[in-house]
Parts: C-alpha cells; structure tokens; sequence
C-alpha cells in the first residue's frame, strides 16, 4: 500500500485521485478561491504552482480572487501572483506587493478574527473552489489538516467544489486541532465555552459534504522553512526591556509567578521576546497566539516552565522544523491548533486575560501605531492578528528598535511624532517599548505627558531633541494631545537632515 492510500480511508475519495495537472482545470477565471495556509505552513504547495504553469501554458489572460488565513510561501504565491486579482486578507509576498502598488491587484486588510466570520456570512461573495492541504482523509469523508489552520473549515464549508491536496511528506497531525466553525446569522452564536488554554470545544477533524469534492491530489512537498535572522543585540535589549515591564507588572498586579497567557507576534524581535522569557523567573508559562515558532520548542521539554498552547499554525526555520519533528509526540499533547477565528476571538483574548506583544513598523509619541504602511501609503504586509489582540487584550506592548537602516544608507526613527498610517489606536497600547526602556501608555495622564514618557525612554537619542522640539511646538495651547499641522511640516524639513546626519553604527 502506497503512502497516499494509507492516509486517504474513504474508498470514494481515493477513486478521485488524479495527477495535478488534470486536477488544476476546475479553477478558471473569474473564480473566487479560498486555500489552506496560514504564516507559510499549510498551504496547497503542489496545486498552486501547478495552476500557476496551467495559466501560464494555456489561460494566461486569467484571472482569479485569492482568500487565504494569511501568508502563504513565496514558491507558492510569487508564481501565481500575475493571476491573482483580488487578495485578502494578508500577504508577504514581494511579487504580490508589486502588483498591489502598481493598481494591478486589489487587496482587502481585514481583522483575521473578523475575515474568517466575513467569508462564512457572504460578504465576500461565493466560494468557487477551496483547495485545502490534509494530513489524512478520515473513512467518513471528514479531513484532518496539516500544520495551519486558518480559514480551512470554513473554506470547506463554504466553497461549491473542493479539492483536497494530501501531503504524505508531513506527519498525520490527527489530535492536533480543535475544530469549530462560526455561526451564521439568523442562527444564535453561543458563548464559547472555553476557559483555559488547553481546552478543545470543537472536533479534532474537519466535517464538511464530501461529495463536493472534485479531486485528490498528492502533495510530497513539504512546508517552506521561514528564515530567521540571529538574534542582535538590539533585539536582545528589547527583550529585556519587555520582560523588566512584565516583572513590574508582576509586583503591581499581584501575579506570582504564573503570568497570564502569552500572544507573541512572528519575527526576530518576537523570537527574542520568547528566548528572554525562558529565563525569566516565570513558570508554567501559557502561548495564547497565531503561530507556534522556534523560540517556543525549547519550552516543551521543561513542565516546569511550560504549561500547553494555542495557535492556528505551526512555522519554523529548517533547524526549527527538524527539532519540531522530533518533538512531534509531545507537541501533540501540549500544542493545540485552532481557526483562526477562534485563535482571534476577541471574546477569549479577554476572558483569558491575553498579554499582546507586536511589533510595528512605526509608533507615534502619543501611542499611535502603524502596523502596515511604509510613509502612509505603500503596504508592507497587511494587519494580521495584531488588531484583534491588541484591542482586546489585558496587557498589549507593542515592541520595536528606535529606528531602522534604508537602503540608501540613512537611518529614520521608529518613533515619530505622528504615525503616517493608523492601524492601532492610542487607547489600545498599554506600553511602548524599545531597545533603550519602556513607556507606560495606561496610567491616568494626559497625552502630552505621556508623550514625554515616550520620547525620553524610548527614542533614540539622536532623534529625542527634534522629537521634543515638536512638542513644545505643537503644544504651545492648552492641548491635552497636541497635533499641528504646521509644526509637523516644519518637522519634516529637519527630520530629513536628522536621518542624514545619523551616527555610523548607531
């Protein structure tokens, strides 16, 4: 018996295997296609590039709209992009980004929590096809996914023709996932009755009418490794500064030595974050978020100082990925993979208690945050999770360098007087943080002086001056948040000589 008719038990869907070149031909232009794939794991890693060279070779004025969790792999993107002429609701690829700027590509950025929710009310229109990667096919028709979630159920449940892409190079995930889908209007949503971490509400398996199924198709590829950079120095520092604000809340708050559960973003920083936190004097610590990474392995081989986690995907590095293998038993008894509406659920980010830590492109000196936008206008990515989790979340940090290199050699700020794009609000950042301290954004004062906090803390140096400068500018009236126009306009004349003149290394 072959390694694709062990992980396919329903006979009926096992006849309906074929090549992925006969299995491509159900999707044509005009299609709404709605995939697996979530941070580049999961994903249809065979049925899209072969769909890419079938346009190519025989349709290439086609084009289609793509819904995905959120990142897919640039193998599996980039060669279907020219294709793609609706995208939502989150994407890192640098080809797709192209065509996004160029007018080429329409792309929609949607709450996570909230887009899954969309596609099952409607709002998007019909789902023609979904092509969603399985581990298994179970002898009822039902699927077991692979290493993502994201909108997978809904897609299957939503879509007119689905076709199931089952990869034999990635372990049977059976127990990993708990399985809930949303309800839809006039039907009443119940609470969700979930009240740890470790909790499952739902089924372990995809439940959906297979008789929609058009094609079977075999995947030996297996996830895209994410690459990581090491850890800097500045990266390190910023860490500390996260850990030294939750040690403080530690003593304010009254938590012990348990703190509440972790949402970590994706990312060097992040990462380093997760390293800094293992050494911490915090036990039995608890992952409420998106994506289960590297930093978090080291963790599943000491109960003491881990305790269970959530996510809607796994993604790592290749050494990542190989250390997950081998941890593979035991991530399936501390790990657990969920839609990503329920990942993102802002009724349990609350309940929960979430601590929330993102990092932005940008902050502004009033808590303002631009999480998607290079100068206001040019998208980076889109807005994740990072919504979702920082407006409802107990604790929401969010965490960047004081500034970043361009690639034409000058060096801006990371703290602005004005973000150019607002994608969080000052009234959803509880603290700012830096490599050189952390500003509190949650006490009772005003913006003005809570400003202050964040120039002189979390500023470099460099730039703290002019930063300043703004500020009794624009705050020369009775303004409890100064903002001015024509001060901000005399701002960017010197800011631009400000980067110029930035010090060689730092």
């Amino acid at each position: 018996m072959s390694a694709l008719q062990k992980r396919i038990e329903n006979a009926e869907l096992l006849a309906k295997v074929v090549p992925v070149e006969e299995a491509v031909k159900h999707v044509t232009d005009g299609n709404t296609v709605a995939i697996s794939g979530f941070t580049k794991s999961g994903e249809p890693k065979t049925f899209f590039p072969a769909l890419a060279r079938h346009f190519t070779e025989t349709a290439p004025a086609s084009r289609i709209t793509l819904l995905s969790g959120a990142s897919l792999a640039d193998d599996v993107e980039g060669p279907m992009a020219p294709f793609i002429r609706k995208r939502g609701p989150y994407m890192s690829s640098s080809a797709s980004r192209k065509l996004i700027h160029s007018g080429e590509m329409d792309f929609t950025d949607v709450h996570l929590s909230a887009f899954a929710r969309n596609l099952m009310y409607g709002f998007y229109g019909e789902i023609d096809v979904a092509v969603v990667e399985v581990s298994r096919i179970l002898a009822d028709g039902s699927v077991i996914l692979s290493s993502s979630v994201g909108i997978s159920a809904e897609a299957l449940t939503r879509a007119r023709k689905v076709i199931l892409e089952v990869n034999t190079a990635v372990p049977d995930y059976t127990g990993f996932h708990d399985i809930v889908v949303p309800a839809v209007h006039p039907k009443v949503g119940w609470p969700l009755p979930l009240l740890n971490v470790r909790d499952r509400i739902g089924t372990p398996n995809v439940e959906f009418d297979h008789r929609k199924v058009v094609a079977v198709v075999e995947s030996r590829t297996p996830d895209h490794p994410v690459p990581f950079k090491g850890t800097s120095e500045t990266d390190r520092r910023i860490a500390q500064n996260v850990i030294a604000f939750l040690l403080q809340c530690r003593e304010q708050f009254g938590w012990g030595e348990r703190l509440p559960p972790i949402q970590s973003g994706v990312g060097n920083v992040a990462n380093a974050i997760i390293g800094e936190l293992y050494t911490s004097p915090f036990q039995k610590i608890r992952f409420w978020t998106e994506v289960f990474q590297d930093g978090m392995l080291r963790y599943l081989e000491d109960d003491a100082k881990f305790e269970n986690a959530s996510a809607t995907a796994v993604s790592f590095s290749a050494d990542g990925r190989r250390r997950f293998m081998e941890l593979f038993d035991r991530c399936r008894d501390k790990l657990v993979l969920r839609p990503m509406w329920l990942s993102n659920s802002p009724e349990i980010i609350s309940r929960l208690f979430v601590i929330a830590m993102n990092t932005p492109i940008e902050v502004d000196i009033y808590g303002h945050v631009n999480s998607t936008h290079i100068d206001g206008s040019r998208i980076v990515n889109g807005l994740g999770g990072s919504g979702d989790f920082f407006r409802n979340a107990y604790l929401s940090i969010v965490h960047t360098p004081s500034t970043r290199p361009l690639k034409d050699g000058r060096t801006v700020s990371c703290v602005m007087p004005y973000v150019r794009h607002i994608d969080h609000t000052e009234h959803d950042i509880k603290c700012v943080v830096t490599e050189h301290g952390y500003a509190l954004n949650m006490d009772i004062r005003s913006p003005k002086r809570r400003a202050v906090d964040i120039i002189d803390k979390c500023a470099h140096p460099h730039f703290r001056p002019l930063l300043h400068a703004y500020l009794d500018m624009a705050g020369a009236g009775d303004e409890p948040r100064p903002t001015d126009l024509k001060a901000l306009e005399g701002w960017w004349r010197e800011y631009g000589e400000a980067c110029a003149s930035f010090p060689k290394g730092g």
